[in-house]
């Protein structure tokens, strides 16, 4: 029976660092049906005492899922892999139209507005943090 405080004190602290990461405001756009890629938005928040590292995310209903991030320069626009994003305690970070985002690539099926995605956060230490994003129309101001 002594193994049981031992596992407590060896599964707490990753318990904890899965935690301390707050996701807000999880969302898919309504993507035309025939797309094969398009992204997913959210913030995330480190709450805890420690950097977190996240490294990949997986996406039920599509057959890939990566992080990436979109930026313009000099008026050409560009998106490229992101293989590591260090969160600092304290610090947030948006993923938004514009800069970084999940992509969603290869749907299984055509999502309809108020279908529930269900995605998995990929951290460095092995954590995994699931969280539903709701499909829903997203309108962008263009001006």
């Amino acid at each position: 029976m002594r193994l049981l405080p031992v596992l407590a004190m060896i599964i707490a602290p990753a318990a904890a660092m899965a935690e301390g990461v707050k996701i807000e405001d999880a969302m898919v756009p309504l993507a035309p049906p025939g797309m094969m890629a398009h992204a997913a938005y959210r913030k995330l928040t480190n709450a805890g005492d420690a950097t977190c590292q996240l490294i990949g995310v997986k996406a039920e209903g599509y057959k890939t899922a990566h992080l990436h991030q979109s930026a313009n320069a000099g008026g050409v626009a560009t998106i490229s892999v992101v293989d590591q994003i260090e969160i600092a305690p304290g610090q947030s970070v948006a993923f938004e139209h514009g800069g970084l985002h999940i992509m969603l690539m290869h749907p299984v099926d055509v999502a309809k507005e108020s279908d529930i995605v269900n995605l998995t956060l990929l951290f460095a230490d092995g954590e995994a943090l699931s969280t539903p994003a709701k499909v829903m129309h997203l309108h962008h101001d263009e001006s």
